[in-house]
């Protein structure tokens, strides 16, 4: 399967927010193929359906389900047709699909690890849908294979510096600095408070994929646009080495996932982390102040050699069997993604904002919600999707990446042997996707 991502940053459009990290595991070695066609509401196999599936694990978590029950009631009312829902958690999400898939069940819309699918050809081409929504061109082009959409996104930006802007401004911590300001201001930090950790950055899996964001801003491709595999290269190696430095310091701490950040940050032991849009929200669920959720503020990354600084993409979407109830299928992620009515329901019971920037004006409160709109400028407008976002290893992809940077990060071995060695994982994890 080839992938036409292209390594830039997406361009400053409206871009304000993300449901979930992209991609799971498997590894099919099947030729991706299709029954819809590009430009056409559906291929020619594409039927009507009464009820249609619903696969996923929004509609059983507590934080999303009242959200996605009021966009299903709302498009059972409008469509007079009915959704009928497969729940799994998300972490059951890429073996619950695959046996779908492989038992010819598979019929309806997918949240999650649509990659997986592709391989197996059942997916239908949604590049219609796109076409008439104002979603950044680097997103859509990033996420076509071999010329086709798969995934339809609902939202799209990036993972990002958050911190307590109350602090920030007494050392200096802001949006634009060099990598040599920026750890300045951390140690400016940990002399005022030797308790306080300046930045609870990701030091260990499930999220050490944060890594790739700064080897890109070093200047490293990390894989490249004909996924050839750059990792170990001096930029990469120069970005390892900076990042192991901040905790070497102690300007960060070991051991920390991106759920222990939250919480560090949440409980005010942290100033700086890195989360999805949907930070601000994490405060308040993890019994942070009033106080530090009205003062979290974005930070653009830092830069370093004055080169871009970029931010891992982070978004979602909805995927759809392809022939059988495709039309009703496709329908119903139509709406989902430009309707406003289920656009706001997302946006208030979820803090969801649509990546459609038409659909995004259009919410009053989205336009009043200054977290959300400082986030679009200081993280979304610089996020970047990497080559493999759309393989079928993605997952195994960056859990290597996380694997070989932990232990670097745990001084289990070198940055230079480390990173050759994660090299050659990811070499091959790209040959099977």
């Amino acid at each position: 399967m080839s992938n036409h991502a292209p390594q830039q940053a997406m361009t400053r459009r409206g871009v304000l927010a993300g449901l979930g990290a992209l991609g799971l595991s498997s590894a099919f070695g099947l030729t991706a193929c299709s029954t819809s066609t590009p430009g056409n509401a559906a291929g020619s196999g594409a039927s009507e359906a009464d009820t249609i599936k619903l696969y996923g694990n929004a509609l059983g978590e507590d934080a999303q389900k009242a959200a996605w029950q009021a966009v299903v009631a709302g498009w059972e009312k409008k469509s007079g047709k009915m959704v009928k829902p497969v729940i799994f958690p998300y972490d059951q999400a890429a073996t619950q699909l695959a046996l779908a898939a492989k038992s010819g069940s598979f019929n309806g819309v997918a949240q999650g690890p649509w990659q997986l699918l592709v391989p197996m050809g059942i997916l239908a081409d949604l590049s219609d849908l796109a076409e008439g929504m104002d979603i950044p061109r680097a997103v859509v082009d990033g996420l076509r294979v071999d010329g086709k959409l798969y995934m339809l996104p609902l939202t799209a930006s990036g993972i990002g510096l958050v911190c307590d802007g109350r602090i920030a401004d007494e050392v200096g911590l802001k949006s634009g600095l060099t990598v040599e300001e920026f750890a300045t201001a951390l140690e400016k930090i940990k002399r005022q408070d030797s308790d306080l950790i300046p930045y609870a950055a990701v030091t260990k899996n499930p999220d050490l994929k944060d890594a790739v964001h700064w080897m890109w801003g070093w200047g490293s491709e990390v894989v490249t646009k004909d996924l050839k595999c750059t990792i170990g290269d001096a930029e990469s190696v120069a970005a390892i080495e900076w990042y192991k430095e901040l905790q070497d310091a102690k300007l960060t701490k070991a051991g920390v996932a991106r759920t222990d950040a939250r919480i560090m940050f949440a409980r005010g032991q942290a100033v700086m982390y890195d989360d999805a849009p949907l930070a601000n929200t994490f405060v308040k669920s993890n019994g942070g102040s009033a106080a530090l959720h009205a003062a979290i503020r974005p930070l653009q990354r830092p830069t370093a050699k004055g080169l871009p600084s970029y931010n891992r993409f982070w978004g979602s979407g909805l995927a759809c069997s392809a022939g059988k109830g495709e039309k009703t299928s496709r329908d119903f992620i139509s709406y989902v993604a430009t309707d406003l009515s289920a656009a706001t329901a997302l946006y208030k019971q979820s803090a969801l904002p649509p990546a459609d920037k038409k659909v995004a004006d259009r919410i009053e409160a989205l336009q009043k919600d200054t977290f959300q709109i400082g986030f679009a400028s200081a993280v979304a407008e610089h996020a970047r999707l990497s080559p493999w976002d759309t393989l079928s290893t993605t997952a195994r992809i960056d859990t290597a990446i996380g694997e070989g940077v932990a232990s670097i990060l745990a001084g289990q071995v070198g940055v230079q042997s480390g990173l050759n060695d994660l090299r050659k994982k990811v070499e091959t994890a790209l040959e099977q996707g």
